[in-house]
């Protein structure tokens, strides 16, 4: 998850609620605490990204049977192969880099590149909606704080000892 805005936004995959959940309640996870989520976001980002990954995977992957078990991705490089072989795939990568970087075609162009709080009156509002921001210094600092710590290695639990840990 890379932020454009210098800020790491994430939510919880349905793997992973539990634990936090479980945390919260017998009082080893304050949300309130910048440590505690910042602490949070760098345990469980990266096994939700991997989760991410896998699902992505998988189904670009997956036989569909009434396409004769071909996957997504096989279907596409044959459609694509057919496609150069009968002189209708021209190779023309598109619109040259003038005409694609003129602002009428950027479809992106009323996204914001600052964070957008005008929900929200405050900070103080914003955390009462359940609402907590990890600012991407916050995370560098404790990455470095963590030094060799291994919070990344598999637990066997989803990461719960290792957010523990760290």
């Amino acid at each position: 998850m890379a932020p454009r805005d210098g800020i790491s936004a994430w939510t919880f995959n349905p793997k992973y609620p539990d634990g936090a959940w479980v945390a919260r309640q017998v009082g080893l996870l304050d949300m309130g605490s910048p440590i505690d989520r910042v602490c949070l976001y760098i345990v469980f980002q990266p096994r939700i990204q991997a989760s991410l990954d896998e699902t992505l995977n998988s189904w670009n992957l997956h036989p569909i049977r009434t396409a004769k078990n071909k996957s997504p991705r096989a279907i596409y490089e044959l459609s694509r192969e057919r496609a150069i072989n009968r002189g209708y795939w021209t190779g023309d990568p598109g619109d040259d880099i003038a005409t694609v970087s003129h602002p009428s075609y950027d479809e992106l162009s009323d996204d914001p590149t600052a964070p957008d709080y005008s929900d929200y009156a405050d900070t103080t509002a914003e955390r009462e909606a359940g609402v907590y921001v990890n600012h991407d210094d916050e995370v560098e600092e404790m990455r470095r704080a963590l030094g060799d710590l291994d919070y990344l290695g598999d637990d066997g639990n989803w990461g719960i000892g290792a957010q523990g840990n760290v």
